[in-house]
């Protein structure tokens, strides 16, 4: 999925800021135009929902399954999942629906420490925390059904950033290294590796088509307006400095105070002050990294015109002892009280797509990465259009 990162080096990032700043080169692709069909046909939906299903989605805060015993039950696109950690260390995804009949074993949203079984609230069929059926009444009735074959599904997971990942489609194997990728090791690499942790976290259903969100993130042509009163005085008007790989997107956004730098920072955590980064991890997770810690959002549609979001603030291991509890609260509300604007604005779209005024909506040469990313999508749903 990923080519190789082509500007790791901080002094190479520097020249590029300096260089779109100055307008020497300012990335420009030819305009185009988003059908509105893309936001609102349901069959539409329902390929890429399959899609979304066979790509990793951040679910969870990793330190919610810390230890031998954590669990979760989390919805990741429609699919119920269960979220297991064992005695020995493994992180381990399921299924959350008995083999027997096809009930919840759990119901979503719950959690819990300390359990290694999992009893089927309709016929008691038990599981470990291994999936493993272990315990069944009445066992001599399903010979046809043995215990060895009626474990739970198992889902691909991984833990990164903080956050686990899975994929909610039985598969099996998943390269996450390929997955993540170069924006993987440059993400560790600003101190959010395993010890990193969430400091916050958000839930909510959001009034819109998930890729509506998407289109309202992947540039910065609206700050000036949609964010005049909030943060748009921090950063310079439609200027971006972006690079695709694969179907992710590495987006830096520069601050005014870029211009305090007079000469690259020896690696790119000095820029924190200057720049904010986008890492957009496709199909459906955006990290943005703000220089002490990363402000991430995760979308699951649930139908064409109807999201299911989660948002975490996460700390890089560097600083979870330098920032009090009300730095990273006054820092969360910051960020959210900004994206709550363009989310307004998505619901606001969505409402007016089956008007009729638009056929397709307009996308600048300033808003190339979002046909980027429908470009992206339409591979990842097989479609030409």
């Amino acid at each position: 999925m990923n080519a190789p990162l082509p500007t790791s080096p901080a002094a190479q990032l520097f020249d590029r800021v300096k260089a779109a700043l100055s307008g020497e080169h300012r990335q420009r692709l030819p305009g185009n135009w988003s059908p509105v069909a893309r936001y609102l046909d349901p069959a539409r939906h329902q390929r890429e929902l399959a899609a979304l299903r066979r790509l990793p989605q951040a679910v969870a805060d990793a330190a919610a399954l810390q230890a031998s015993g954590d669990w979760l039950a989390r919805s990741v696109h429609g699919v119920p999942v269960l979220l297991t950690r064992r005695a020995d260390g493994q992180l381990r995804a399921f299924i959350n629906v008995c083999r027997h009949r096809g009930a919840a074993l759990v119901p979503e949203g719950a959690c819990g420490q300390g359990r290694e079984r999992f009893v089927c609230p309709y016929h008691s069929w038990t599981y470990g925390s291994d999936g493993a059926c272990v315990g069944r009444p009445h066992d001599r009735d399903f010979p046809h059904a043995p215990k060895a074959s009626s474990g739970l599904v198992e889902l691909p997971c991984a833990q990164r950033f903080g956050l686990v990942w899975v994929v909610a489609t039985a598969l099996p194997a998943f390269d996450w290294a390929a997955y993540f990728g170069p924006l993987g090791e440059e993400i560790d690499g600003l101190g959010f590796d395993a010890a990193a942790r969430v400091q916050r976290h958000r839930h909510f259903t959001q009034a819109s088509n998930w890729k509506l969100v998407l289109d309202a993130n992947l540039e910065s042509y609206h700050f000036a307006y949609a964010h005049r009163e909030t943060i748009a005085y921090l950063f310079h008007d439609n200027v971006v400095v972006h690079d695709q790989l694969g179907d992710h997107q590495r987006i830096v956004l520069p601050k005014r105070s870029f211009e305090d730098l007079s000469e690259p920072p020896a690696t790119l955590e000095g820029f924190a002050k200057t720049i904010n980064t986008i890492y957009f991890l496709f199909p459906s997770t955006l990290l943005l990294w703000e220089g002490d810690h990363i402000n991430a959002f995760a979308l699951s549609p649930t139908d064409a015109a109807t999201t299911q979001v989660d948002g975490w603030l996460i700390a890089p291991r560097q600083h979870l002892a330098t920032r009090s509890d009300s730095y990273w609260q006054r820092n969360f509300d910051m960020f959210w009280t900004a994206i709550d604007e363009d989310f307004a604005l998505a619901a606001s779209m969505q409402r007016g797509l089956d008007s009729g005024a638009n056929q397709a909506l307009c996308f600048g040469e300033n808003e190339f990465a979002c046909e980027a990313f429908h470009a992206s999508v339409q591979r990842m749903a097989g479609e030409g259009a």
